[in-house]
């Protein structure tokens, strides 16, 4: 009797090549439950209200995803209410960030509306991480603030995130277990034959989307200590409610400015250059470049003017020409303009700081009798350049103003009465869209 149980034990322990075929076994076994890649999907809420009465409209949209546009639907079918799918994408493991940039404007005329043309340019972005068996749903949602304080703020853009689970782990038909315990003695174990399973080939890897492989960027390399821009803005004496857009490096950012303010405002930015605009109601908008350092505080001191209140005293636009209620003016000879003649540029820089797509092209222009033929092209482009400096200096970026002298090749009037050659000697005023 104890011999027998002897030999019972030592037939329920597994020879070594019985071992090594069963760990065979349990990986071909484990390839055949395979998880799904990680996948994305990025999907967009049209605009509540857009084609309706309110008169919200899609202009523009641009969405990159690590670096890369995503090729999506037209601009009628996004701009409609409702959930448009922008992407779905088998992707890699990692993490990823959606930068989503999408115009919008009122196009319901209204000439008491300050709404009216008006466009709303918003940049949203989100990283998110991407994992095997996930599906991560990423929704781009724009809304409206009926409440808000000024019309920049009215529209804003933000995105939703969740994940679920892309399907259930696959079943497999698996062999019973070994119960534990002794076996019965009646039936000794059979031993396979020593023959090696057959390799295991790994199923091909899909490559990402080529639209998905951008270039990993280097961390920055320790924390940047930031500088300080101090802003100020004042209607007459006192400080005046506003708002404050900067635009520059990092994503831009809104500032309140409050009329009970007595000491500057402070914004912490990284070093680099800026462009400031500032907004409120009732005033003309003006903005200002600024370089923020660390070494020394960045200051930017407003002080606001009334806008018109009369339609013959705001600009008007001609076939992209900007008609000034008051021009500026020459003197014969001259290129710079007569002093007092230049105050209506303040209205020309409020129209382009409310419309950060457009560019200014300054056209110089004489009469045919200042000084000699070979002359008037250089005095043209002198007015020209004179004006264009203007605007640089009242805080227009350089690179939205250009500059080009016509001589006399285009009167506006004729030459033969001094009349004529007054309004001869200006400067037109031309709208460029786009980059």
């Amino acid at each position: 009797m104890l011999a027998l149980v002897a030999v019972t034990a030592r037939a329920a322990e597994p020879s070594s090549v019985e071992q090594r075929a069963r760990e065979d076994l349990d990986r071909q076994l484990q390839a055949l439950v395979k998880t799904p890649p990680p996948e994305v999907l990025i999907t967009y809420e049209g605009l509540p209200g857009a084609g309706t009465s309110r008169g919200y409209k899609l202009l523009e949209m641009d969405f990159i995803l690590n670096g890369q546009p995503l090729a999506v639907p037209a601009l009628e079918t996004i701009g409609a209410p409702g959930t448009h799918r922008l992407a779905a994408l088998k992707v890699e493991e990692g993490s990823y960030t959606l930068v989503s940039r999408v115009t919008y404007t009122n196009d319901q005329w209204n000439l008491f509306s300050e709404e009216s043309g008006f466009l709303w340019k918003m940049t949203a972005s989100v990283t998110f991480q991407a994992q095997r068996g996930l599906r991560v749903k990423v929704r781009v949602v724009p809304g409206i603030n009926p409440t808000a304080p000024d019309p920049r703020l009215k529209l804003k853009l933000m995105h939703d995130v969740s994940a679920e689970m892309t399907a259930p782990l696959a079943d497999a038909s698996l062999a019973d277990p070994p119960v534990a315990g002794p076996r019965v003695a009646t039936a000794p174990p059979v031993t396979p034959p020593p023959v090696s399973p057959p390799p295991v080939t790994p199923p091909p890897v899909k490559p990402p989307p080529l639209a998905l492989q951008a270039p990993v960027q280097p961390p920055e390399q320790g924390p940047v200590a930031p500088g300080r821009l101090m802003l100020k803005v004042l209607s007459g004496k006192k400080p005046a409610q506003a708002t404050a857009y900067v635009r520059g490096k990092g994503p831009p950012q809104q500032v309140i400015l409050d009329k009970k303010a007595r000491k500057p405002t402070v914004v912490m930015l990284p070093p680099g250059e800026y462009t400031v605009d500032v907004l409120s109601k009732g005033f003309l908008a003006q903005t200002r470049q600024v370089r923020v350092t660390r070494e020394k505080d960045a200051v930017v001191s407003l002080s606001l003017s009334r806008a018109p209140s009369k339609k013959n005293q705001l600009p008007q636009v001609k076939n992209e020409r900007v008609e000034l209620p008051k021009p500026p003016r020459f003197a014969d000879k001259q290129s710079e303009p007569r002093k007092g003649s230049t105050n209506g540029l303040a209205l020309l820089v409020d129209m382009m700081v409310r419309d950060e797509s457009l560019r200014l092209r300054v056209e110089g222009h004489t009469d045919n009798r200042e000084t000699v033929a070979g002359a008037r092209q250089a005095l043209s482009e002198a007015r020209a350049k004179a004006v264009a400096g203007l605007l640089v200096d009242a805080g227009l970026s350089p690179a939205r103003v250009e500059s080009v002298g016509l001589a006399d090749s285009r009167p506006k009037a004729p030459n033969l009465i001094p009349r004529g050659r007054e309004l001869n000697r200006r400067v037109d005023l031309v709208l460029l869209r786009g980059p």
